[in-house]
């Protein structure tokens, strides 16, 4: 009876190790040069690189979802129309036969644009945390200058304005705090 607990522990760890792996959160230092996904109303919404704006840009799947606001909201706030905000929703666990009705209950909750990653490519791209908002602090090149996971704490967030205000002053941009 051991030997076949053995065997099975060792034919999982070499499945487990076999299987591709994303990327680790460390391990991504730039964003994909061009990220276009349709929104929650089928409109196509797109974010390349080089632009002319530092971005914040928030990934989530549902569970994160409940996160984003404590980072955005204070953003905006503080940084108005001089940082650009983009929301992907990762949709990927969303069986293909319930995403009309997932789309339009989006529909009614979210009146702004938010990119539905279906297939989860973005998720993986950016080497994302499931269950938790990922906030990334993006340059005007795409490069990821800061990333954050999780509920929006004082500290993280006087973190994220460090790395943003560092940012603005290096781009050129006159930082102009709210």
């Amino acid at each position: 009876m051991k030997i076949i607990f053995t065997l099975l522990g060792l034919f999982v760890a070499v499945i487990a190790n076999a299987a591709p792996k994303s990327p680790s959160a460390s391990s991504v230092t730039n964003a994909p040069a061009r990220i276009e996904l349709k929104d929650q109303f089928e409109f196509p919404q797109k974010l390349s690189f080089p632009t002319t704006n530092l971005t914040v840009l928030t990934i989530a799947d549902h569970k994160g979802s409940e996160q984003i606001a404590g980072w955005v909201a204070p953003v905006k706030e503080r940084y108005g129309q001089q940082v650009a905000i983009h929301g992907i929703a990762d949709m990927s666990a969303v069986p293909g036969w319930l995403r009309g009705v997932v789309r339009k209950k989006f529909q009614q909750r979210q009146s702004y644009p938010v990119m539905l990653d279906w297939s989860g490519d973005m998720v993986k791209a950016f080497g994302c945390v499931n269950e938790c908002v990922n906030v990334f602090v993006l340059d005007e090149r795409g490069r990821i200058l800061k990333r954050f996971t999780g509920v929006a704490k004082s500290a993280a967030l006087l973190e994220l304005y460090a790395a943003i205000d560092q940012a603005l002053t290096e781009s050129k941009h006159p930082v102009a705090h709210k």
